[in-house]
Order: C-alpha cells, then structure tokens, then sequence
C-alpha cells in the first residue's frame, strides 16, 4: 500500500524556497501532496510569492490544481496579486483564469491594480482580463487605480494601459485625480526629494489625461510673521488654518500649529473611529492642548474651563470633540504671532 502523504508543507517551506534549489523542492513532494498548504493562510505551493516559475510548471505538469484555494478562498492567482512584487505571468500562461471572482467577488484586474503593480496589470490584459469590471462593480479598475491616491507615477502608466485597452472614462474620475493632486500638494514639502519631481511630472499628466483641475500649490506658513486667515466662519477659519499650519507629519512648528493639529486629530479619532485608536499618546495630546490655549493671551476661565471639561469627556470617549476645534481656532486668532513648539512629550 502507498504510503500516505502529507497535507501540510514543511515548516521551513518559505527558506526553502529563499534556496532555490529545485531538485531540493521538488523532492517536498514525495512526501508532501501537490497541493498541500502551508504558512499562515494554509497556501498551496503555486500561492507562494516566492515560488520560482520551474516548480510552478513541474507541479502543474504533476497535476497540481491552479483553483486550490487558501483558507481564505483565494486561489494562487488572487493570493500572488495580493503582494505587490507577486509575480503571475506563469499562472496565466498556465491557464489561470484572469476574469475568476474569488471569495470576496474581486476579479484579479481590481487586485493587481489596488496594489499599483504595472507588470501584473498589463499581463492580466494581454491574458483577457475584463478592462471595465462587472457592471455591479462599486468602481470600474481605472476608477480603483485613481481612487486609491497611491504611487501616482505607477498609477500613469496603469491608467495608460487600461485606456488603451479600452478602458470607459467616467466623470468621477476627474474627481479622483483632484483629490490625488490636493493630497500630494499637501504633503509636497515632506516629499522624498528624490522623487518628487517625477512624480509632480505624473500627476499633471493625469490632470492632463482626464481633464482634470490642477491643485493649487500649498502655501505653508513661514513660523514668524503674524497668522491671518480671510474665512468667516470658523469651520472655514478651521480648514484654511489646518492648511496653513499643519505639517503633512508630526508636531507643528509653531504652538498655534499644533493647537489645530492636536484638536483635528482628537475629532478625526473619536468622530471616525470612535476611540478606538484612543492610548496614552492621545491623552498626552489632549493634556497638552490645554497647555498650549493656557499661553499667550489665553482664552477665559470659562472658555478654559469648557476646554477641560471637552478633554476630560474625550478621554472616556464619551464627547462631541467639535467644542475644541471651535476653542482652537478662538484660540490661535487670539494669537497671531507665532510661538516656537517646544519638543512635545507625545509622539504622535
């Protein structure tokens, strides 16, 4: 009687691959069946990132299966496009399907194109992948590419391939890349040097591509002449001052900076996640807040008062953080000059 093999991979599956050595791998089978699973997901061998194109065609040849599917329904294919260096093209040449929904109704064109991987993109469409999706698709992947506001040079060249392949324009689209151009311009002074030129150079060929409207360059505060802001009302007041102030990352360099900072990040947190991210970092955040209003032409008893109480609900996360980026604004308006951010005792 043959002796029965293993269902599960070796431990050490994932160094071995790292080796190479083929004959070495593809005497694991002897033992172990062509689509035993292993790691954290329980992967057949195909699933593997790592796993060179030569043992993928022997296990093939050998009978492995191209659907087998992880514990999280994902065959080889969807679990390769999961990583964004995960090499597909020996799948597809194999005769994996570049159109299969798996468990979570993504066909692999929205996988490939979520993780900005160009390669992947254009071997899924030279293999017939569906350019514009399932009609009952929230986004088409153009749209999915422009959506995620990530790796804008990457997203030129996806936004290239998927149009030539007759990929639909839609209006949103426009839209998503002004929102690409506001956040890049926000973070543009913090930008890697290195490349921020060429990716400047990318976005205004998507503005140019989808007709869309260029954002402004961000004009940041120079830390030493008087702050002023020309909106009315202090929602307005708030934005323009957030823009004004705020570093893309970290502490501000001003006090004025980080009381907007400080307030925005506390009703971002309780408002949309609803405390959940709420630690020791936060509350030293809140602590200092009340600090920061107590300098300069502080605000009155009362409004300092109400500020304390604000913090001391935030902390239990049991508060409309709204009164504090009101108290915030008051605050730095009653302030105009700036004044220096010491080193701060929160990380965040």
């Amino acid at each position: 009687m043959a002796k029965r093999k293993r269902k599960t991979l070796p431990k050490d599956f994932e160094a071995l691959l790292e080796r190479g050595d083929l004959a070495e791998l593809q005497a694991i089978f002897e033992s172990c069946e062509l689509d035993a699973r292993g790691g954290y997901d329980k992967r057949p061998a195909l699933a593997f990132v790592d796993c060179p194109d030569e043992l993928v065609r022997w296990l093939v040849a050998e009978g492995a299966d191209l659907n087998a599917t992880d514990k999280n329904g994902d065959t080889p294919l969807h679990s390769r496009l999961n990583y964004r260096r995960g090499n597909v093209g020996v799948l597809l040449e194999l005769g994996a399907d570049p159109n299969k929904a798996e468990n979570r109704m993504r066909p692999p064109l929205y996988v490939a194109v979520e993780k900005y991987n160009v390669t992947n993109v254009r071997v899924l469409l030279e293999h017939g992948a569906h350019v514009d999706g399932p009609e009952e698709a929230k986004f088409t992947p153009l749209e999915a590419a422009l959506a995620g506001r990530s790796y804008i040079e990457e997203t030129v060249e996806i936004a290239e391939l998927l149009l030539e392949a007759g990929a639909k324009k839609t209006p949103r689209m426009a839209e998503f890349v002004e929102e690409i151009g506001k956040q890049f311009e926000f973070h543009r002074s913090r930008y890697n040097p290195e490349s921020v030129d060429a990716a400047s150079q990318a976005l205004d060929k998507l503005y140019e591509i989808f007709d869309a409207t260029p954002a402004p360059r961000r004009e940041i505060h120079d830390g030493k002449s008087p702050i002023t802001v020309q909106s009315k009302t202090w929602q307005k007041r708030y934005e323009e001052l957030w823009e004004l102030l705020v570093p893309s990352s970290g502490p501000a360099a001003t006090v004025q900076g980080e009381v907007i900072r400080i307030a925005g990040r506390i009703r971002r947190e309780l408002d949309g996640n609803g405390g959940v991210n709420w630690d020791a970092e936060y509350n030293k955040m809140a602590d200092a807040f009340l600090k920061c209003i107590e300098q300069g032409r502080p605000l009155s008893a009362a409004k300092l008062k109400d500020a304390a109480t604000v913090v001391a609900a935030a902390k239990r996360k049991n508060v409309d953080p709204t009164p504090l980026v009101q108290l915030a604004v008051r605050w730095v308006l009653q302030n105009p000059d700036p004044i220096e951010l010491p080193p701060t005792p929160y990380k965040r």
